[in-house]
């Protein structure tokens, strides 16, 4: 019932957000796809075409909703056509939080992972081949520093109870501090990213990838989108063979850093396995809800951990 209720209220709420703008005259509103605190997304249709939605919820709905229409407009007209995709911002309107957008086609890559393991290779290499797409335009060297996502970390472990997750999370940290020390002020990739680059933001549709939720307005290094889809990868869909680097699949780890334009020779080496331990500690910290990603996040710790650093 409680999913019921939240789902009606964030219709509700929705409805009345859009009422006032001429241009979603004909706009229907069909499937839920998301309704949280602090964004609701709709699948819908105007004008007979299918559509997506989005309205950003809370203290930060316009800046994160000009954010998303801020990229899509940048990306959109050279990832319009080809092997790589974005959506089309249809109407914005940031001071609601509103985004509407055309809808991707094809399933989550997850799910393609799932319903046809045999081509995951392929999949994961054209996750990585996207986004070195994406980012081409907009990349740059920068020094490596580290101390932020210490910091980050090291405070939310401050607030978990003692166990084997606490001293899990903080050898996760220490080997975030090691890396740190060795390879402070080296040279990495930075980029504007998709900044929650997983296997549920990208959509398969034939030869066609699709990236969706995007709305990230900031800089990042390069290294810790591929670490957050490895990471993702590796506890909701385990490959079951760990003949990588650092307790990953030796398959996926290369197909996804195979693509050109990514990161530079030797940068993965260097820092990927401080972004791995930052994505890692961080799903520790929040994969209550789920037993399996939790279960298998612990099992990748352990792995990991037990690497040398």
């Amino acid at each position: 019932m409680t999913g019921l209720l939240t789902r009606f209220k964030a219709r509700r709420a929705l409805r009345a957000a859009l009422a006032p703008l001429p241009e979603t005259d004909g706009l229907t509103l069909d499937t839920c796809l998301k309704a949280t605190d602090h964004a609701l997304v709709y699948a819908g249709t105007l004008d007979d075409e299918e559509i997506v939605v989005k309205q950003a919820r809370g203290e930060l709905a316009e800046k994160l909703a000009f954010a998303q229409v801020e990229e899509l407009r940048y990306q959109h007209p050279r990832m319009r056509d080809g092997p790589f995709r974005v959506p089309e911002v249809l109407i914005a309107r940031p001071e609601a939080g509103l985004v509407v957008m055309t809808r991707a086609p094809g399933i989550r890559l997850d799910r393609a992972i799932r319903d046809a393991p045999g081509l995951r290779a392929a999949f994961v290499r054209q996750a990585g081949e996207w986004l070195a797409h994406y980012i081409a335009p907009r990349r740059e060297p920068d020094t490596f520093g580290g101390g932020y996502w210490i910091k980050r970390r090291s405070e939310a472990l401050s607030e978990l109870p003692p166990g084997p997750d606490h001293r899990r999370i903080g050898a996760l940290i220490e080997r975030m501090r090691a890396v740190r020390t060795e390879f402070t002020g080296r040279l990495i990739t930075r980029a504007r990213c998709h900044g929650d680059f997983c296997p549920i933001n990208l959509l398969v549709a034939g030869d066609e990838m699709w990236g969706v939720d995007i709305q990230n307005s900031s800089w990042l290094a390069v290294a810790k989108d591929l670490a957050r889809f490895l990471v993702y990868l590796e506890i909701a869909l385990p490959a079951g063979v760990h003949d990588g680097p650092w307790g990953l699949s030796g398959e996926d780890y290369e197909g996804l850093l195979a693509a050109d334009g990514l990161l530079e020779p030797g940068e993965a080496e260097m820092v990927m396995p401080y972004f791995l331990a930052v994505e890692l500690a961080g799903r520790l910290m929040s994969e209550r809800h789920d037993a399996f990603m939790l279960s298998s996040a612990r099992q990748f710790a352990d792995r990991m951990i037990a690497t040398p650093v």
